[in-house]
């Protein structure tokens, strides 16, 4: 389902299998096989680069669709 979703947001963004691979420093074989696994191979860091060049956020939402926190490349920074 997790694969299912990124695909989608890809293809949605007019990106490719390829762009994710580049954006990710690895073969599209390699992406591919990461993607497969989606379920435990993406962690937080993976989902904020693809939510980066999807141009989209990747966000905690209340039920009521109000934003509650946004994670960004921003937070992947470490504290000096």
């Amino acid at each position: 389902m997790i694969k299912d979703k990124i695909n989608a947001l890809l293809l949605l963004s007019g990106k490719k299998q390829i762009d994710a691979a580049i954006t990710f420093e690895m073969s599209r074989e390699s992406f591919n096989n990461k993607l497969r696994a989606a379920d435990t191979r993406f962690n937080t860091s993976d989902l904020i680069k693809i939510a980066e060049m999807t141009n989209t956020t990747l966000s905690f939402v209340d039920k009521n669709g109000r934003i509650i926190v946004d994670l960004t490349p921003e937070d992947l920074k470490k504290d000096s």
